[in-house]
């Protein structure tokens, strides 16, 4: 049960990280190098996680060996991480230039 819910906590701030960055980046162009680089991990690992979210609450979790777990756990905290880094790095940027530039005259 404590392994179904730390999945799920891992899962649910993965996919809110990832969600909130799209939301404040709103990526214009998808096929631009730039736009590939900044937002296109973001999106595959938020539909990952999405996938994820709805499998666990279908067939549940049940702990494998300690190994496993341990991976598994410690993958999930890792990419998260990396979710909460670019959320919040774009948060500071956004923060530090507050006038966006295809508006500047």
């Amino acid at each position: 049960m404590l392994y179904t819910l730390v999945l799920y906590a891992l899962l649910v701030v993965g996919l809110g990280a990832s969600i909130g960055f799209l939301t404040l980046h709103r990526p214009r162009r998808f096929f631009r190098t730039v736009e590939i680089n900044a937002s296109w991990w973001v999106i595959i690992v938020g539909l990952w996680y999405a996938r994820s979210l709805v499998l666990l609450g279908i067939r549940g979790a049940s702990p494998g060996p300690w190994w496993d777990v341990a991976l598994s756990l410690g993958l999930l905290a890792a990419i998260d991480g990396l979710l909460l880094v670019r959320f919040f790095s774009y948060l500071r940027y956004l923060r530090d230039h507050p006038e966006d530039p295809s508006t500047a005259s």
